[in-house]
């Protein structure tokens, strides 16, 4: 019992509730092994923190209920209520209050994850022996430092061993990388994320390392290969195995250098971005569509009147935000120009009252409208395509046709809305190439399994790839299963008569079948129901479908390393915020 006391209070041990139907377990707490949730064999009273032993097979709930049934009357262990902590002398909420003031913490910090778990055992510990100072619970910096980077090197050990599992099972799994420059030392960092789909068809995209990229080595694509070579192997992951990884970046020639060897996808939404940034070339629209490069030009003008000349104040008189045009972020003319039509007439009454109407005159409603509707879907496309906790690269062929139909030129469209149609098509056919690992993954979307917007001879040529990389998949499970059978001294495998596709061809049977699904979004939980009727494509599924269509994981894990290297944590070490970054998206 006092072994059990002692791991709850060091973390090694920790409380959860019990999923069991009996009544009883409202009045309990299960006690579970914090890296596993094994139970241990003990359950915690929440009314009194009592131990007990307990053991479903064996003494059942009756131990238990007797507990409750006799008022949880424990001598010298009855706690007081919640009520009493927050309404007595503890004073729960001014603490609060005091912790985001004292440390300057946001007040949404403590409904963050990480500080409810923390605050959870601090009361575990508090129910167990009593009340003691926090600072004789509560450990070093210097302690928590070095157990960041244990922790995080125990969990990533666990995650490439995963890796390395799902690599013999699938043809595919998808990674990405990139690289960004902090601000305070301009030291680089390497990231790479990993997507991949598990044995139960859940979707996991992660962080397996960020890494700081060597200060004396140039950013060359042989460098950044090596670079990357080396920290797949230093974390275990079977370089043999490497083939099989698709990475999705975007277009930097160093990466596409680095990555040459390998397979390699664009990143859709920063492809579609491209398409936008060209079709809208100020220059080029005032040769070709001068009312529309006018209007894209004025939008600026209100915008930075309101968010940059402070004694106006007009930003807290207008009921939505105007957002700035900025080359980062993607879809900022869409953004920009929304923005400002939500508020247009605001716009127009408030600078008309303050004589700045000229501000907003030029900006025509006609255009800002048309060009509002017509930019909407590019905008869903990238918000869609950049998402990694679903799969993404069965909606790039689609969204890749949508794009250019909506493109094409419509009878009632006035000159100027024709050349921006005109423009942004011809970007599309320059940019977005369709690889045939894309169509792929749009099959295997059983919604879209006849593929339609395929001739007859791409659908069956499509078909041929997909038995192809069924054969591949069938001559790795056949490996693993043991030795091959002894063979003649000549083989002419080659040659050998092979199936004729039929109707017990897995290929056949899913793509002349109209499949119903009750969710049309839910494509890895229709493939993990369906693994008896088709249990290759199912594998294959997996694969492909783990693949991502954009990088936008990169870009994430670099924005949290920027909230991580502040000014006044710029004395960590690169393994710490490593370290940081790799529990910040691995922590279950």
């Amino acid at each position: 019992m006092e072994d059990v006391k002692k791991q709850l209070a060091s973390g090694d041990f920790k409380t959860t509730e019990n999923e069991g139907k009996s009544a009883v377990w409202k009045y309990f707490y299960i006690v579970v092994k914090a890296d596993s949730d094994e139970p241990v064999g003990y359950v915690q009273c929440k009314g009194c923190g009592v131990l007990m032993t307990y053991d479903s097979k064996r003494t059942g709930n009756s131990a238990l209920q007797r507990h409750v049934d006799r008022g949880c009357k424990s001598p010298g262990l009855l706690q007081p209520s919640i009520t009493t902590f927050t309404t007595g002398q503890t004073k729960l909420t001014e603490k609060c209050v005091e912790y985001c003031c004292k440390d300057i913490r946001p007040f949404r910090s403590i409904e963050g994850g990480g500080f409810v778990e923390l605050a959870q055992q601090l009361i575990n510990v508090g129910a167990t022996y009593g009340s003691v100072a926090a600072q004789d619970v509560l450990p070093d910096p210097t302690t928590v430092s070095k157990r960041c980077r244990e922790l995080a090197t125990e969990k990533r050990k666990k995650l490439v061993e995963q890796l390395n599992d799902v690599l013999t099972e699938v043809n595919s799994i998808g990674m990405t990388t990139d690289i960004w420059t902090e601000d305070y030392h301009k030291l680089s960092y390497m990231t790479i994320t990993c997507h991949f789909v598990t044995r139960t068809f859940k979707m996991i995209s992660t962080v397996l390392t960020t890494a700081a990229f060597p200060l004396e080595e140039a950013k060359t694509g042989e460098n950044i290969r090596r670079e990357i070579i080396r920290l797949l192997t230093e974390y275990g992951l079977d370089m043999i195995l490497l083939n099989k990884v698709v990475w999705v970046t975007d277009q930097g020639s160093n990466i596409i250098s680095a990555l040459r060897p390998y397979r390699r996808l664009d990143r859709q939404d920063h492809l579609y971005n491209t398409v936008m940034r060209h079709a809208l070339d100020p220059t080029q629209l005032a040769q070709d569509a001068p009312t529309v490069a006018e209007t894209l030009q004025a939008t600026k003008a209100p915008v930075k009147y309101v968010k940059y000349v402070k004694k106006t104040g007009m930003a807290a008189l207008l009921s939505k935000t105007v957002i700035q045009m900025a080359d980062t972020r993607f879809s900022t003319v869409y953004l920009t120009l929304n923005s400002v039509k939500s508020v247009y007439q605001e716009l127009c009454e408030k600078l008309n009252d303050r004589a700045e109407g000229w501000r907003i005159d030029a900006i025509s409603p006609d255009v800002l409208d048309f060009l509002v509707e017509f930019l909407q879907p590019f905008y869903d496309a990238q918000r869609e395509l950049e998402g990694d906790q679903y799969p993404t690269i069965n909606l790039v062929f689609l969204w890749f046709e949508r794009l250019k139909r909506h493109c094409n030129r419509k009878t009632t469209d006035s000159p100027y809305q024709a050349i921006i149609r005109e423009r942004h098509l011809s970007w599309i056919l320059r940019k977005v190439e369709i690889q045939e690992l894309q169509k792929i993954a749009t099959f295997l979307w059983p919604k879209y399994s006849q593929l339609r917007m395929l001739s007859s001879s791409e659908r069956d040529n499509l078909h041929l790839e997909v038995r192809r990389q069924l054969k591949d998949l069938h001559n790795i499970e056949e490996a693993a299963e043991g030795p091959a059978p002894k063979k003649a001294a000549v083989d002419f495998e080659e040659w050998e008569n092979v199936p004729v596709a039929d109707a017990t061809d897995e290929v056949e049977r899913y793509s002349t079948h109209n499949h119903a699904m009750q969710d049309d979004r839910d494509v890895l939980g229709w493939w993990r129901d369906q693994q008896l009727n088709y249990p290759k494509l199912s594998v294959l599924a997996r694969g492909i479908l783990a693949i991502p269509a954009s990088s936008s994981s990169s870009e994430r894990n670099f924005s949290a390393a920027g909230r991580t290297i502040e000014q006044k944590r710029t004395a960590l070490k690169p393994s710490t915020v490593d370290a940081i970054l790799f529990l910040h998206k691995n922590m279950d």
